[in-house]
């Protein structure tokens, strides 16, 4: 994980607050902990989704930064988000 927070290390200062969001209790989780997750993808430019550990380090929910610079939950899991894409 220590190595994955190179994203945000690697970014201009500026732009982190926007990588990494705020909490949102209406639309979860609305911010990213770089520490408790994990890049693993990119839906375009700005747009990386990633594991979250931090509701469970064995089951972690799936996010992405949407384009209003939120972090939302799309899957409870991996699980979930692959029955939801029918692969």
């Amino acid at each position: 994980m220590t190595a994955n927070r190179r994203w945000l290390d690697d970014m201009p200062e500026d732009y982190r607050g926007f990588y990494l969001g705020q909490p949102d209790r209406q639309r979860p989780p609305g911010d990213v902990d770089p520490d408790q997750s994990l890049l693993i993808g990119d839906l375009g430019p700005d747009q990386p989704f990633a594991l979250d550990y931090r509701p469970s380090l064995a089951d972690p929910s799936v996010i992405y930064l949407s384009t209003t610079a939120d972090w939302i939950e799309v899957a409870p899991n991996i699980e979930t988000l692959i029955e939801r894409l029918r692969i």
